[in-house]
């Protein structure tokens, strides 16, 4: 679909009861210079197994901190955020690498492709840390398969700067998903492409979610985008609601 009124997907894949992410009462607050600034204030949500969500919002409103909540790369100033049976917001740093690592794929408005390695060797990069151990020849092959699901089988030794926005796109989705994670996190995946290409990856997007029953939470200020999630959700000044 191309047009901005396109209807939006339901997808395939039917939502679980048990909840991949349960937030309980999470507030985060910043020390700006000698003030406080509260960007979360006592969030209450729970996203099942398989559902596609998307998150808007003014800047400002918490989108971002509560998609770091999300990807265990912040913890809240108060309350609890569990992933699966496990509360994230309490573990260490080297068990939160380890969550990121095994459980959580990002995706990010500016792909943050390394410009010197190739498609190939910035899919690579995924298996690093607690996925280090695995063989030289198992991370290319898996790599190799990941950049082929994307459609960019034959643009395995490219560099970024040899690729296009939605081509860079695809790359960084393909190291996202090269390590099979339960979630994928994806702030504004779409901000930086041309309506057509918003589309294609759009469209990519939802066919590896029913393909592979992920959890994909998305943030985004295009409607367009928001339409096409299973569920909408609405957040200012730091409280989440359903749209």
């Amino acid at each position: 679909m191309t047009t901005t009124d396109a209807a939006p997907s339901t997808g395939a894949v039917p939502t679980a009861s048990r909840p991949v992410y349960r937030l309980t009462g999470v507030t985060k607050t910043y020390q700006q210079k000698n003030r406080a600034v509260t960007a979360l204030t006592g969030v209450d949500l729970e996203i099942p197994q398989g559902q596609l969500v998307a998150i808007q919002g003014p800047t400002g409103g918490g989108k971002s901190t509560l998609l770091q909540m999300l990807g265990a790369l912040d913890r809240p100033t108060a309350g609890s955020v569990y992933l699966g049976d496990r509360d994230i917001a309490t573990l260490g740093d080297r068990a939160l690498t380890d969550v990121r690592a095994s459980e959580i794929g990002f995706v990010f408005q500016s792909f943050n492709l390394i410009p010197t390695l190739t498609a190939l060797e910035n899919v690579e990069t995924a298996f690093s840390g607690s996925l280090a151990d695995r063989s030289r020849a198992e991370v290319r092959d898996r790599a190799t398969a990941a950049l082929g699901e994307v459609g960019l089988g034959e643009r395995l030794d490219h560099l970024p700067a040899e690729l296009s926005g939605g081509q860079q796109q695809r790359v960084a989705i393909a190291r996202a998903l090269v390590k099979d994670p339960s979630v994928l996190l994806a702030d504004e995946p779409t901000g930086a492409l041309d309506e057509a290409t918003r589309d294609e990856i759009m469209a990519l997007v939802e066919r590896q979610w029913q393909d592979r029953g992920l959890t994909v939470v998305i943030v985004t200020h295009d409607s367009w985008v928001a339409r096409r999630a299973e569920r909408r959700l609405h957040i200012k000044q730091g409280q989440v609601r359903d749209v």
